[in-house]
């Protein structure tokens, strides 16, 4: 299941129904295991780097490599998938599928879709044929979202995930969530005063006040802070639009211009006075110094 945004796995429990039916009319035995993938791209390729130092960009999907190796070892004797998209959206996952397929000689049949069996030399045929149609499709979709993206930033609207200081999920998502806005004006002030992103988080700590996404503040999560352009109510855009990629902590390459190379400015609300401590004229914060360049954006066919 590509996508469980509230984490209710119905779309898996109606998969796993279908493929009932068919074992049923198959007259196989019961399944061994049911392996899910709720909520997880088949086609989002991550960044891994090997033993040996070498980099690789992979689709991380661990049940389905699980799946592939109890079918190769000979733990399980077939499989069922609710349809071929569900099952592969990389021609190199297909691939490796296939390999253990011809290897095993044991069928691999879709509940959906034609109900093909990949032990059949045309079903991996077809198989091949509608794999590359389908991550086709996936490409088109992302290269349309990421546009989407794009355009609503370069509107003012926050992209990405909510920071620390506005309400994160719910009816509510992007207004301010006034203790934590204190405490954001507070780490700007206290840096444009003199103090160090450690000696913050260390006074943070102290007096016992909540971190974002930790246990104790740190000074890396007080200098990201004093990086983000949204605190100073600046737009920023990471996505695929960029000839060049943004710098890792690094907010101001992450800004979006005008095209007289003023940096926009986002439509939400911003923490009483922060916009004033982190505005252009403090060059003590590296992130507004005029001098850097901003990110160069690719035209992109709709």
């Amino acid at each position: 299941m590509r996508s469980d945004r509230f984490g209710l796995e119905a779309g898996v429990d109606r998969q796993l129904e279908d493929a009932e039916d068919t074992r049923s009319r198959l007259r196989w035995g019961s399944f061994a295991k049911a392996y899910r993938e709720n909520d997880t791209s088949a086609f989002k390729k991550r960044k891994v780097i090997r033993p040996d130092g070498s980099i690789d960009w992979i689709v991380l999907r661990p049940e389905f490599r699980q799946l592939l190796a109890v079918l190769a070892n000979g733990v399980i004797d077939s499989v069922i998938f609710y349809d071929l998209d569900r099952l592969v959206r990389q021609p190199r996952d297909l691939e490796d599928l296939i390999d253990i397929v011809e290897y095993v000689k044991r069928p691999v049949t879709g509940a959906t879709g034609g109900r093909m069996n990949l032990i059949n030399d045309s079903d991996r045929h077809m198989a091949r044929m509608m794999g590359v149609m389908a991550l086709k499709s996936s490409e088109d979709t992302a290269r349309r979202v990421a546009r989407q993206h794009l355009s609503a930033a370069q509107n003012g609207l926050a992209q990405g995930r909510i920071a620390y200081g506005w309400v994160r999920k719910g009816e509510r998502k992007g207004q301010l969530v006034p203790h934590e806005a204190d405490v954001v004006v507070r780490i700007f002030q206290d840096f444009m005063s003199g103090e160090s992103a450690y000696s913050i988080a260390r006074s943070f700590n102290a007096e016992g006040i909540q971190p974002p996404a930790a246990r104790t503040w740190s000074s890396t999560m007080v200098a990201k802070m004093l990086r983000n352009p949204r605190y100073a109510g600046m737009v920023s855009y990471a996505g695929k639009h960029r000839v060049q990629a943004a710098t890792a902590g690094d907010g101001w390459s992450l800004v979006l211009f005008d095209d007289e190379g003023r940096p926009l400015l986002g439509s939400w609300e911003l923490p009483q006075t922060a916009q004033a401590v982190t505005g252009p004229q403090h060059e003590r914060a590296d992130w507004t110094r005029a001098t850097r360049p901003g990110p160069q954006l690719a035209p992109s066919p709709m």
